[in-house]
């Protein structure tokens, strides 16, 4: 893994820190919990030493979350080769700030940043709807709180049609939970989105912008100056365990 590829893959386990209610060590590996809320709840940061089974029993014994994300393809193999299922793998992606390139513009469409409480229940919607999550309000105000955390909100004619979550560490952004309501994708929405919250950090003085993508979003992203690398982060999932 290349450098810019670490530095994309220490801010998402930092991200996952940062907004987990609990993020602790167990067994040479991480896990971040977030009861009541489907994000963030991961096992992370593994090192060579990890004991599967011994994690594997400790899922299934304590309600720790079953979902591993590494960005190791080769410790991938070897969960699925002890009752993990690899769900999906995310490219990763980056760009420096002088490479943001504006996309083509939607009428109307403005991003706004989420400060009124009915503004925080319409991002809780749209990002609910997109990815089949759910999320306490109470969760999401403590991210509000967060001065490392910026929640936005894009808007046509005053109407919520967009979410983005940007996390800042030091001079890097990363945007998260990008989403755009069902009656107004394919439209530019998200491009439009994701590059209105990095135009942000990137006034405030950030000099790097990173995420990850499922691979349907990965033009979208490159119109707007990312560079796709060739790591992933992949996403295995302990069989027939839930939240």
């Amino acid at each position: 893994m290349n450098n810019k590829a670490q530095i994309i893959v220490n801010h998402h386990f930092d991200l996952y820190r940062e907004l987990a209610t609990d993020s602790r060590v167990i067994g040479n590996v991480e896990f971040s919990l977030t009861p009541n809320n489907s994000f963030p709840n991961f096992i992370f940061n593994e090192n060579e030493n990890v004991d599967i089974k011994s994690i594997q029993k400790k899922i299934e014994s304590s309600g720790l979350p079953p979902f591993w994300i590494t960005p190791n393809i080769e410790f991938t193999k070897v969960l699925n080769q002890n009752g993990f299922k690899l769900l999906r793998a995310w490219p990763l992606l980056i760009m420096e700030d002088k490479e943001l390139t504006a996309p083509k513009t939607v009428k109307g469409f403005e991003l706004e940043k989420v400060i009124l409480e009915s503004d925080l229940h319409s991002w809780k919607q749209i990002v609910e709807d997109e990815y089949k999550y759910h999320f306490t309000i109470e969760t999401l105000k403590k991210w509000l709180a967060n001065p490392k955390v910026d929640l936005f909100i894009g808007k046509i004619d005053n109407e919520p049609v967009s979410s983005i979550l940007n996390f800042t560490t030091d001079n890097i952004v990363g945007g998260h939970l990008v989403a755009t309501s069902s009656n107004y994708r394919n439209q530019g929405i998200g491009s439009q989105t994701f590059y209105s919250a990095l135009q942000d950090a990137f006034e405030k003085g950030c000099e790097f912008g990173i995420a990850s993508s499922t691979e349907l979003g990965l033009n979208a992203w490159k119109k707007i100056g990312y560079t796709i690398l060739d790591d992933k982060l992949y996403i295995n999932w302990l069989l027939g365990k839930m939240i």
